[in-house]
C-alpha cells in the first residue's frame, strides 16, 4: 500500500470519528467490524483515542462462523440470543456510547446457501431481545455512523477483471473519493456537502410536500410503465439529509457516504407499482429485478428475477410489507456517476432514489423523536422487526410532489433535482 493511500485512510478514519460520530472527549465508542477490517480498525482506534475517547470497544464479526451456526445449530437453538448482549446494549445506552458500524464483506456470499427462513427466524428472535436498542438508535438517542471498508472479495465483485490486490486498491480509491476523504480537508468538505444537501430539505419543507410520485415511463417487460408509485407522507412530515442531532444535541452523520434526503411515509398511503433498479440485500441475500404493487400502503403483489424466496420470507415479518422510508437521491451522485454497482446497501442506496420496507424513523415526523410509540402510531409511523432498503431510481425517473394545499411541484426530471430544488 502506498503512503498516499495510507494517509488518506487515516483522514477517512478521522472523518468517521470527528464528523461521523462527532466523538466527544471522554466518550466511549463501540465499533462493529469484520475480522478482515482489523487494519483499518486499528487506525480508527488510534484516531478515536487521539480525539479523547475513554474506551474503544470492538465487536468482532466473522461471517463464516455465522454461516456455520445457521447451517449446523440445532433448530431449537437457532433463535438463542444471550442475555449479556442485552446487558451490553443497555450499558451503551445508559452511558451514552457512540456507535460505528463498518460494512464491506470479506465473504460477501457467506449466507448465500442459508435458507431465508432461518435468517428470518434469527432476525425476529434477535429483535425480540434487542429491538429496543435498534429503535433507540433509529431515534438518534446516540450518535452513530455506518461506513465502508474495502475487502478483496468485495472489491473483485465490483472490479471483476482485476486481481485481488489491484481491485482492493481501486476500491479504496473509489470509496475515498465518493466519501470526499481524498480532499485536502475532508471534514470541511463534508460540512459543505451537508449545506448542499440541506437545500433539498428546505425546498420540501417550504412547499409542505405531503406525497411524492415516482414516474418512470420506460416500459417494463409486461408493457407497463416501469414505475408509477405515489408515497403519501404523514401529516407532520420532516425531511432529513446529511447531519442529524443526538439526544444530547451533538451533530453527527449516520452514513458516510450520504447523498439522500429522506422522509417517513404514512403506513397506509402508498399506492401503485415500482421496479428496482439495483440489487438489494435483505437478510444479506441478493434480490435482483424486483417488482412490487401497493394498495393502501401495503405490498399486495411482488416478484423478483432473483431472490423471490428472500422476499417471501421478508414479507412474513409483521410490518415488512409497508414502507418505513422514502428517499430522494440525484443520479449525479458521485456514487452513481462512478458507473459501478457496489453490491452494498450503504453505497448503492446513495446512488439513486430508494424506498425501505419495515420500521420507520421517528425523525421523519416533526418532533417525532420526543413522541411516544402510541403517538407515533397514531400519526402513521410503521413499526416492524426489520428495515430493508431497495433502490428504485433511474435516469428516466420523474418525481412530482403533492403539497398540503393540493398543488404540485416538480422535484426531479430525468433522475435529477430541478434547479428550484437546489436554489
Amino acid at each position: 500500500m502506498n503512503d498516499t493511500l495510507l494517509a488518506q485512510q487515516r483522514a477517512y478514519a478521522d472523518l468517521i470519528i470527528r464528523s461521523g460520530i462527532n466523538l466527544q472527549p471522554g466518550q466511549s465508542v463501540a465499533v462493529r467490524a469484520e475480522l478482515g477490517h482489523r487494519d483499518f480498525v486499528r487506525i480508527l482506534a488510534e484516531v478515536a483515542y487521539a480525539a479523547g475517547a475513554r474506551q474503544v470497544e470492538v465487536l468482532w464479526v466473522d461471517p463464516l462462523v455465522n454461516q456455520i451456526r445457521y447451517q449446523q445449530v440445532q433448530p431449537e437453538f437457532l433463535g438463542f440470543v444471550p442475555e449479556f448482549e442485552v446487558a451490553r446494549a443497555h450499558e451503551f445506552l445508559d452511558e451514552g456510547w457512540a456507535r460505528v458500524a463498518l460494512t464491506g464483506e470479506e465473504y460477501p456470499d457467506a449466507l448465500e446457501n442459508v435458507p431465508p427462513a432461518a435468517l428470518r427466524e434469527y432476525q425476529q428472535a434477535w429483535y425480540k431481545k434487542l429491538g429496543f436498542f435498534q429503535q433507540r438508535m433509529m431515534n438518534n438517542d446516540l450518535p452513530w455512523c455506518v461506513a465502508g471498508v474495502p475487502m478483496a472479495p468485495w472489491a473483485q465483485k465490483i472490479f471483476p477483471d482485476l486481481d485481488a490486490a489491484e481491485a482492493t486498491e481501486r476500491l479504496w480509491e473509489l470509496v475515498l473519493r465518493v466519501c470526499r476523504a481524498d480532499q485536502p480537508d475532508p471534514n470541511a468538505a463534508w460540512q459543505q456537502h451537508d449545506v448542499n444537501l440541506k437545500k433539498v430539505v428546505a425546498f420540501m419543507q417550504r412547499n409542505d410536500v405531503r406525497a411524492v410520485r415516482f414516474l418512470d415511463q420506460q416500459m417494463g417487460p409486461d408493457g407497463q410503465a416501469a414505475t408509477d408509485l405515489t408515497v403519501g407522507l404523514t401529516d407532520r412530515p420532516n425531511w432529513i439529509s446529511g447531519s442529524s442531532y443526538s439526544a444530547t444535541g451533538v451533530s453527527f452523520f449516520a452514513n458516510i457516504p450520504t447523498e439522500e434526503a429522506f422522509c417517513t411515509p404514512h403506513r397506509q398511503r402508498t399506492e401503485g407499482w415500482v421496479r428496482t433498479s439495483k440489487p438489494g440485500f435483505p437478510f444479506q441475500r441478493e434480490v435482483l429485478g424486483a417488482w412490487f404493487r401497493f394498495e393502501q400502503g401495503q405490498v399486495v403483489e411482488w416478484r423478483a428475477e432473483k431472490g423471490q424466496e428472500v422476499l417471501d420470507e421478508l414479507f412474513q415479518i409483521p410490518g415488512a410489507r409497508r414502507l418505513g422510508e422514502v428517499a430522494l437521491v440525484d443520479v449525479r451522485s458521485p456514487i452513481n456517476q462512478s458507473g459501478r454497482i457496489f453490491y452494498n446497501t450503504l453505497f448503492d442506496e446513495n446512488a439513486v432514489c430508494h424506498i425501505a420496507f419495515g420500521r420507520a424513523y421517528p425523525e421523519g415526523i416533526q418532533g417525532g423523536s420526543k413522541l411516544s410509540d402510541e403517538e407515533l402510531d397514531a400519526l402513521g409511523l410503521n413499526s416492524s422487526e426489520t428495515h430493508n432498503d431497495l433502490m428504485i431510481g433511474a435516469a428516466t425517473m420523474q418525481v412530482i410532489g403533492t403539497c398540503a394545499d393540493g398543488s404540485e411541484v416538480v422535484i426531479m426530471e430525468n433522475g435529477m433535482f430541478v434547479d428550484a430544488v437546489l436554489a
